[in-house]
């Protein structure tokens, strides 16, 4: 992905180093299928930077070549991954955007945007005029501060490492990364700006990148031109003082970041007044679907620390677990997860409290907790007793080790003694006035109302700073001033301040109540807004848009059917009593988009077309063309195109006619899944980057999210499962920095899913905690998130597991009428069925998937076959099968999938068309299909790949089988270990079938 604001410049402008051992790339070479080399571009250390060409987006970028891939353990490419992800996460206009990381065959780099400008080094080495010095220093240090912010040190801040580009904007380049891999921890630092005390310590700390910056000041001041500082209002010998004093011998001596911004001293940035936020104004409420978040500088807190404790009980002791829970929540200092929460989450997971110390912690890991309560009943001497057993973590320290007599006290009196004592050891304890719009204020109000008629933004802004320093407009109108000022500036943290002390004086103002759920949502408070609009609507709810307000906020968070019952059908009736048309048509819109994420497709596109009437192209062109690609959305999903089409064509010349960018962006994303819908992934993705990279001009964060998430899951099904994770991981931050939970859940589950095919399973798990443990999942997320957890403890060979998550699946499916989802879940339930030697039950399974055949898509009709062939209900040989599947437009994803297993079951000739392919789209991160490959070519090189691959992945479910297929006598212990691992965690139905299958006893 390219950033909008990239200057797209080079990064790594060559300077003397020492030759590396790599291979030069000559003009021409392709990597990963995708990067076209242009020319080598610079070197150092173990690596090189190349110009090349994406093929795929079609635009240059820069490629840093780490290492050969046979010089790295899978823990090294790992690591390099996550520190290419992190870097990833800083979105800086003067930091090098890093975008993907890609292991091959043979090598291991990452891209990033390229970049034409002229080191520092190169400029300093000339005399520069001091507002360049002042500029450049402004825009190091800011890249720094985003840097440490992101939890990044960056670690060798120089002027090599610094690009001016053409625009005249400094670029903080080349992190490092992978350099530690194959240099010593001092090898990297560059001589003149290190830091003293790396000598000793020979780790980068925030300290040294400050020394580092004072050095490069240092640098720019010596190049400045003496005559220019006469021109600028910053002295020189301000400036010589702050490069000496980040220069201390003292790590804790040099200035803070923030004290050299202060030193700066930036001109204050003036927002200019928008017609919306005047109209917040004047009318109170505005028609705004979303707010854009402003980052909420929360003050340092002086409360005391609130401990998570976590409480796993068994089932004859979860009565006394819920007690506990809720008498421990009257302690202010004690946050207890729902017992109810956690007992789903050891059951689905697998989690034996009582086992041992590792699976302990392992709850304690998953839900965050510092303290775990083990509840559990115990026979001793022959009468049922209580076990508390409290422990801190880390470490598992044991606070609390107690038994009590179960037939002696009740439930609640055995919660009491139990809660009374895990508070000990935590250390827990125990106007009105007159209101008058006199002559004055309704003047000023005339005045505002007139300076928004005419977007004159100023004036109102100069209104309302008049209005504050007039006493005789009274209290309340100066502080709703003063309150609408700070909104205007977009000083959203102040705005709420002032309206808390309004609220506080005036607590049966319901606009005042209104204003401040705005404000909340615009500070990403969505929790704290749907108060705010309850309390107004409370006072007064003959305001249908404060309904559609607290129903779109409902909406966000996942609440569609309370939403649709409630708030929405209010807003509707409110709105057709006003005789309001475009209201009517706005909350007619909403009703389809909560439907819509119900999965209920039909009735949403109903309600689409319901809209369309009070939305014309002459009154609201913009409205009208969100409403004709919501129908292009659900016609697709229905298999609909004509009509998709034809309403996208539509919507398309509206959105020319208007020239706004918006609408054109949610055009493009509505023809990428138009084309998604068709299997046509490379043009479905070209859809969705335009539309992704409009949205990053002008969109707000839930637009921007909502578009990573489609060219994450495109990236994921065309098989670039870096790119993909990387996607979704910047689409995870921003759902969860706006509290977009439907967006956030579904980012969850996806990425879950990316993570288990590449057998990162502990990061899964942790998503899938997360997911498990949150109450707000809608009903069609309930679903998919059972479908991962089934998917995970199947990777893992916990069969009685992953057959009973795929059975809650299928169920909550079936409730919700969801056909799409269904379908997924019953493929699901029969290939565990299949693979497990289940022959009976998987034949029952695609029993029931036929009846639901008239509703599959392209590729579950595809899967649906291939499932009917290897349990011998399908007409066709292996063969004829591999040359459909080489016909048919696939994603990567289910390609790579059918292919390998075919290989892998049946005989194909290596000569085969089908091997060739399989060969040329192998990807090893997806290591499922890599090691059946692998054990299918037969060689002994392939044999060793496999069997040391194996041994990395001890709990694949598949290690039985595949040592099997290496038949060697070296081992039978390993075999026989994998076994008992596997049929421990089966059910008896799955044991049987599975031993039957290899004749085991």
């Amino acid at each position: 992905m390219t950033d909008v604001n990239d200057s797209s410049t080079q990064p790594w402008h060559a300077e003397p180093t020492r030759p590396t051992d790599l291979a030069l790339l000559a003009p021409g070479t392709m990597l990963a299928e995708r990067f076209r080399v242009v020319r080598l571009l610079g070197h150092g250390g173990q690596a090189r930077v190349y110009e090349v060409f994406d093929t795929v987006l079609e635009q240059p970028c820069a490629l840093k070549l780490l290492v050969t891939n046979e010089h790295l353990s899978t823990d090294a490419i790992e690591h390099l991954r996550n520190e290419v992800l992190l870097t990833r996460q800083i979105n800086h206009p003067n930091v090098v955007r890093v975008h993907e990381f890609y292991v091959t065959e043979n090598y291991v780099f990452f891209t990033m945007s390229l970049i034409t400008g002229t080191p520092l080094t190169d400029v300093i080495d000339s005399s520069i005029h001091a507002k360049d010095v002042i500029h450049w220093f402004r825009q190091l240090l800011s890249a720094l501060q985003a840097c440490h912010e992101t939890g990044i040190i960056h670690g060798d801040i120089k002027p090599a490492n610094c690009i001016v580009n053409d625009q005249g904007d400094l670029i903080v380049v080349d992190f490092g990364i992978g350099r530690q891999d194959h240099q010593s921890p001092t090898t990297h630092f560059s001589a003149g700006y290190t830091a003293p005390e790396l000598a000793q310590s020979h780790r980068a700390t925030h300290a040294s990148d400050r020394y580092a910056l004072g050095k490069v000041l240092a640098a720019l001041l010596q190049a400045g031109e003496q005559k220019s500082w006469a021109s600028v209002e910053l002295k020189h010998s301000r400036l010589r003082k702050l490069a000496e004093n980040l220069q201390a011998d003292e790590p804790e001596q040099r200035p803070s970041l923030a004290s050299c911004t202060s030193a700066l001293a930036p001109q204050q940035r003036h927002h200019a007044l928008t017609l919306s936020v005047i109209a917040i104004m004047i009318l109170v409420f505005a028609m705004l679907w979303f707010f854009q978040p402003a980052q909420n500088e929360s003050n340092a807190s002086s409360e005391k620390q609130v401990f998570t404790l976590a409480i796993a009980s068994d089932d004859p002791t979860i009565a006394i677990a819920q007690l506990t829970h809720l008498m421990l929540q009257t302690e202010p200092q004690i946050y207890s997860v729902e017992p109810n929460a956690v007992a789903e989450l050891t059951k689905q997971l697998g989690i034996r409290v009582l086992d041992s110390a590792r699976e302990r912690t392992r709850l304690a890991e998953l839900t965050d907790a510092q303290y775990v309560l083990v509840l559990n009943q115990q026979i001793i001497a022959e009468q049922p007793h209580l076990l508390a057993l409290l422990l801190r973590f880390p470490g598992e320290e044991v606070l609390l080790n107690e038994t009590f007599l179960l037939s002696q006290e009740t439930p609640r009196q055995l919660a009491q003694q139990v809660a009374t004592q895990v508070s000990a050891q935590l250390g827990a304890g125990q106007s009105s006035a007159e209101l008058t719009l006199n002559d004055k204020v309704a003047d000023y109000l005339e005045q505002l109302q007139n300076a928004q008629n005419v977007g004159d933004t100023e004036r109102a802004q100069g209104i309302l700073k008049t209005m504050i320093e007039t006493p005789e407009v009274g209290d309340f109108w100066r502080q709703q001033a003063r309150a609408q000022l700070a909104m205007s500036e977009q000083n959203y943290t102040l705005a709420a301040q002032v309206l808390d002390g309004v609220i506080a004086n005036y607590p049966d103002r319901a606009d005042v109540l209104e204003q401040r759920a705005q404000v909340a949502t615009a500070l990403g408070d969505l929790q704290a807004a749907r108060t705010f609009y309850r309390q107004a609507l409370a006072l007064d709810p003959m305001q249908p848009m404060w309904w559609f307000e607290l129903a779109k906020l409902k909406i966000i968070q996942g609440e569609m059917k309370e939403a649709i019952s409630q708030e929405l059908t209010q807003a509707l009736l409110g709105f057709r009593q006003q005789e309001n048309q475009q209201g009517q048509g706005l909350v007619l819109n909403a009703f389809g988009v909560a439907y819509l994420r119900l999965a209920e497709v039909e009735q949403a596109r109903d309600y689409f077309e319901m809209a369309l009437p009070f939305r014309t192209a002459d009154n609201q062109p913009v409205e009208r063309i969100t409403t004709l690609s919501n129908i292009a959305t659900t016609a697709a999903i229905l298999g609909d195109y004509a009509a998709a089409e034809e309403a996208l064509r539509e919507a398309r010349d509206l959105g020319l006619q208007t020239g706004d960018e918006l609408a054109v962006a949610h055009i493009e994303n509505e023809r990428g899944l138009l084309f998604e819908e068709q299997g046509l992934y490379q043009q479905a993705l070209k859809h969705y980057k335009r539309a992704l990279d409009l949205r990053l001009r002008s969109g707000d964060d839930y637009a921007r999210s909502q578009s990573i998430n489609n060219v994450a899951f495109i990236n994921f099904l065309l098989g670039e499962f870096s790119l993909a994770e990387v996607y979704w991981r910047q689409a995870l931050d921003i759902a969860r920095a706006i509290d977009e939970t439907a967006t956030l859940h579904s980012i969850q589950i996806s990425l879950a899913h990316l993570l288990i095919l590449q057998g990162q399973f502990k990061q899964a798990e942790h998503l899938l905690a997360e997911l498990i443990s949150t109450t707000d999942k809608s009903p069609d997320a309930q679903s998919n998130t059972q479908l991962q957890v089934s998917r995970l403890n199947f990777a893992l060979g916990r069969m009685q597991a992953a057959a009973e998550a795929a059975d809650a699946s299928v169920k909550i499916a079936e409730q919700l009428s969801d056909q799409r989802g269904l379908t997924e879940s019953l493929l699901w339930q029969a290939e565990i069925a299949l693979h497990l030697n289940q022959t009976g039950l998987s034949s029952e399974i695609l029993a029931t998937l036929r009846q639901h055949q008239e509703h599959f898509n392209h590729e579950q009709q595809l899967a649906f076959d291939w499932l009917q062939l290897m349990n011998g209900e399908l007409q066709m040989s292996p063969q004829q099968f591999a040359e459909r599947v080489l016909q048919t437009n696939l994603s990567r994803l289910l390609e790579m999938k059918i292919l390998s297993e075919l290989i892998y079951n049946f005989e194909f000739s290596k000569n085969q068309a089908t091997w060739a392919r399989l060969e040329t789209i192998l990807n090893e991160t997806m290591y499922d299909a890599y090691f059946i490959t692998l054990a299918a070519r037969g060689d002994t090189e392939s044999h060793q790949i496999l069997l040391n691959k194996i041994r990395s992945f001890p709990s694949y479910w598949r290690n039985f089988e595949l040592l099997q297929v290496l038949s060697n006598p070296s081992t039978e212990t390993l075999a026989q270990e994998a076994l008992e691992q596997l049929l421990e965690n089966m059910n008896d139905s799955q044991r049987k079938a599975y031993t039957e299958q290899f004749n085991l006893q």
